[in-house]
């Protein structure tokens, strides 16, 4: 049967309720949507006018049909930002010619540099977390992550440059970070968060443009750019037809890693650490597992695969907190769902934060079991990738999904090896839009500290 209306708000009041819930946060919003309305219903206005689909059919028809689902027209208030060639804003061969260009920097070989960097620099922020200590550990390793992904993504000279770079970003993120329905609202008014965000952006592209210039100013005749980092792999490439990457195809390509790869990473690592110290017993078995496993040496991404423990603690963490919410599409031509029919041309959205949750998928579904995610136990399945993908589905996964599956249980076996935290902070509620992440931070006392682990 064929529906005449989509469910959702219509009387000022409805709409005034869910708004309240958006700016609680975006997890908040989409909750109340779902529970309010059903797997299918819509909200907003105009252009912003999204329906929502929520449930593992659902995230299979949207995700698995790139033919009448895309990018192109549903990232739009990210176009100031990323740019135009991004692979958040692109499809079919313009993105393909990118996230080729882009994917050695992601390869085997990359993950090991950029799990050692992260790994280093989140050992020297902990040097310093003397016991006693109050501490915001989610800002204190975000800092970390992000310090070590731009030398991965920028190189040495950039990364000499953070300070500088760093404020640019944090420009940016002010904005990015607000409430959905004031960002949207902030985007479209010349106020004062949307300049400080646009000038953030210039002077971010202005260094990236800058390094590419030297870089080919100082690449002698026949030669080509080197470099380990994104930059000098873009710079390397080559697409099928043996034309190089643009200044716009790389500066794009860097910006948007900058802005959507140390935040996913970081909301990783910060949810599992609040899972790891809240939950009883859980710290304890984690530490135990990565002495039996690690000794006192760092992890490598090898490493990162035997601590299955720890793995099935970031699983069950980014179940509760997955770093992206949820996915819109622009839907190509009209289509049924449920019964409702949805015109072309509709912005449509799934939700990993509400897939997640279904009672029907996830026995007492807001409860922290990693063990869930153990073969072993009686009763498992396991999840498709229809139910479960906190980073995205298929060939429009994340590209810096497989980076993140292995940087983070890396970073917390580091912590469990030489930290011991006592959590103050209690319900840290959700926050942001490029990644989810604790409003308030986690505040943290150090109760111990074991200096003599090996880096």
């Amino acid at each position: 049967m064929i529906r005449s209306r989509i469910p959702g708000p219509r009387t000022p009041a409805a709409y005034a309720r869910a708004l309240r819930e958006f700016q609680r946060s975006l997890p908040h919003g989409l909750t109340h949507l779902a529970r309010t309305y059903g797997d299918v219903c819509a909200f907003g206005f105009g252009p912003a006018r999204t329906v929502f689909l929520f449930g593992p059919a659902a995230n299979e028809r949207v995700l698995g049909d790139p033919d009448t689902f895309v990018f192109t027209g549903a990232y739009d208030m990210l176009l100031p930002i990323a740019g135009d060639t991004a692979l958040v804003v692109t499809d079919g061969a313009p993105h393909d010619r990118v996230r080729r260009a882009a994917r050695p920097a992601f390869g085997r070989a990359a993950v090991e540099r950029a799990t050692r960097l992260i790994v280093d620099q989140v050992d020297a922020a902990a040097r310093a977390w003397t016991p006693g200590r109050r501490i915001d550990v989610y800002q204190e390793l975000r800092e970390a992550v992000r310090t070590a992904m731009i030398r991965a993504f920028c190189g040495p000279e950039l990364a000499r440059r953070r300070p500088e770079l760093t404020a640019h970003l944090d420009r940016i993120h002010d904005l990015m970070d607000y409430p959905l329905p004031r960002q949207l609202l902030a985007w479209k008014l010349p106020g004062r968060a949307r300049r400080r965000a646009l000038d953030g952006v210039a002077g971010v592209e202005s260094l990236v443009y800058a390094e590419i210039a030297r870089r080919r100013r100082e690449t002698a005749p026949g030669q080509t750019p080197d470099g380990d980092d994104l930059i000098g792999v873009m710079l390397r490439a080559r697409a099928d037809d043996g034309s190089a990457m643009t200044d716009q195809e790389i500066r794009d390509m860097v910006v948007s890693a900058l802005i959507a790869g140390y935040d996913p990473v970081s909301s990783g690592v910060g949810w599992a650490v609040y899972h790891l110290v809240s939950e009883p017993g859980v710290w304890e078995t984690a530490r135990e597992e990565t002495a039996r496993v690690l000794g006192d040496r760092p992890a490598t991404p090898a490493d990162a695969r035997r601590l299955h423990y720890l793995g099935r603690v970031v699983y069950e963490s980014m179940r509760l907190h997955p770093p992206v919410t949820m996915s819109p599409r622009r839907a190509l031509r009209a289509f049924t769902h449920d019964g409702h029919t949805v015109p072309a041309g509709s912005l449509v959205a799934v939700s990993q934060y509400v897939t997640h949750r279904l009672p029907h998928l996830w026995p007492d579904p807001d409860a922290f079991r990693p063990e869930r995610w153990d073969r072993e136990q009686p009763g498992h399945r396991m999840p498709t990738p229809f139910e479960y993908f906190p980073y995205g589905y298929g060939t429009r996964r994340c590209i810096g999904s497989g980076l993140a599956a292995l940087v983070v249980p890396a970073v917390l076996s580091r912590l469990v090896q030489s930290t011991s935290l006592e959590l103050l902070t209690t319900d840290p509620q959700p926050a942001g839009i490029p990644a989810l992440f604790p409003r308030d931070g986690l505040i943290a006392r150090v109760t111990t500290r074991t200096p003599a682990v090996h880096s």
